[in-house]
């Protein structure tokens, strides 16, 4: 090999070393910047756990949609799986004009037409849905181990 010849190996060499390390430089500083949001967020989410109002979710979803931009690729599926339950959620109790905590006893407002109870109904069932159970449990997971925090949501 000549000399030019070995120096453009050389070169060539260098730039796919530099082009495969960039995305892992990228994906730490990513995840240093969830596991921090995590952090930041742990009483928040704590509070949210571990509170008695059916309302607890639903009222932090600001904080956790934000947890779910700033989460690391390996979880953006996880994530939009857990926020789309919740969104459901939400989105059929607005519709209806009522709060989860104007339901007692598993017990719809009175007012609450049936088509609405019923879409309320299925979006609630679908928090517990198995790939929604699964996905909580893969955030728990990793913000356990990756991030060593415990969020309490698996």
């Amino acid at each position: 090999m000549t000399r030019p010849a070995r120096r453009r190996s050389t070169h060539l060499v260098a730039g796919l070393v530099v082009a495969l390390l960039l995305p892992l430089a990228g994906c730490g500083d990513k995840t240093e910047d969830y596991c921090s949001a995590l952090e930041d967020h742990n009483k928040d989410i704590a509070e949210m756990v571990g509170s008695d109002s059916p309302d607890a979710l639903l009222n932090g979803l600001p904080v956790l949609r934000d947890l779910g931009k700033k989460a690391p690729e390996d979880l953006t599926d996880e994530w939009q799986t857990f926020l789309g339950a919740l969104d459901g959620l939400d989105d059929a109790l607005r519709k209806a004009g009522v709060k989860a905590a104007d339901f007692v006893d598993g017990k719809p407002p009175k007012g609450t037409g049936v088509r609405e109870q019923k879409a309320i109904a299925d979006a609630a069932s679908q928090i517990g849905a198995d790939d929604v159970v699964e996905a909580s449990t893969s955030i728990e997971q990793q913000a356990r181990d990756v991030c060593k925090v415990n969020l309490g949501l698996g």
